[in-house]
């Protein structure tokens, strides 16, 4: 006669397949990883057009939205909106006071105290409309003071660029963010 067993609880698939599953990259791999990958769309469409879509205030919003991807400010909205704020009111700043072709600091290596004054006020107003439109994206203040200190103009062919460079980058990262989660690779407290 055999004793009978008592039975293993059967576990639901979705929790084995959870229990199989590896543990996540390190946040030191993927992180870094993450952020290289956002920036290859607008560097490819850079090279293939021959026009500025990576540009400096790219990195900060890259590295946003790769180390806290679930954080408010890495939202789409948040960094599109803010990057078009800060577009926006610098042009409207540098052309109200003058400077809309003058050339940048970077050119002539010195600033002058009407590009301090453009660099202030942009980036108040800048800030102002990121509340006011709950868009907060502080990396978006780059693209501002971009504006203001004269790297960018306000000509179509550098607000395509800007436009081109943030959408790219924001749907690339935001393709990398939903492979992380699919992943697994998104560690608690990134938000």
């Amino acid at each position: 006669m055999s004793v009978p067993r008592p039975q293993q609880p059967q576990q639901p698939p979705t929790q084995r397949a959870a229990a199989v599953r590896r543990a996540p990259a390190p946040e030191w791999i993927v992180a870094p990883l993450a952020t290289a990958l956002a920036l290859v769309l607008p560097g490819v469409i850079a090279l293939l057009t021959h026009r500025v879509f990576l540009f400096a205030s790219l990195g900060p919003t890259a590295v946003t939205l790769a180390h806290q991807p679930l954080h408010p400010s890495a939202r789409a909205y948040n960094a599109v909106l803010g990057h078009l704020l800060g577009l926006g009111v610098g042009f409207a700043v540098v052309a109200v006071l003058g400077l809309a072709y003058a050339p940048s600091v970077f050119e002539l290596h010195a600033i002058s105290g009407a590009r301090v004054g453009a660099a202030l006020l942009a980036i108040a107003l800048a800030v102002l409309g990121e509340l006011l439109l709950n868009a907060r994206h502080p990396p978006a203040a780059a693209t501002t003071l971009l504006v203001a200190l004269g790297s960018f103009h306000p000509t179509a062919t550098d607000s395509i660029a800007v436009v081109g460079g943030v959408l790219s980058l924001v749907i690339a990262a935001e393709l990398v963010r939903r492979a992380r989660l699919l992943l697994g690779a998104v560690p608690p407290g990134s938000g």
